[in-house]
């Protein structure tokens, strides 16, 4: 039987199984890291804008509060 060469995604490849890795895939580990630090922007967005939001609600009621005269 000819030897055939095995393309580059089978080099892993002995004996009908996969052999273990050493250790996880970089491009795993990188799109994690993305994730988190998307995940830390988006919390500091909201942290921000419950911020400000709670800032306009007071200034809201203390104008009203204002116009009907009391204080």
């Amino acid at each position: 039987m000819p030897r055939v060469d095995r393309p580059a995604s089978l080099q892993a490849v002995t004996g009908g199984r996969v052999s273990r890795s050493s250790g996880p895939d970089p491009a795993v580990l990188q799109g994690i890291k993305q994730l988190a630090e998307i995940i830390t922007a988006v919390g500091q967005n909201l942290a921000q804008t419950q911020a400000q939001g709670g800032q306009q609600m007071m200034q809201m009621m203390q104008q009203m509060m204002q116009a009907r005269g009391g204080r």
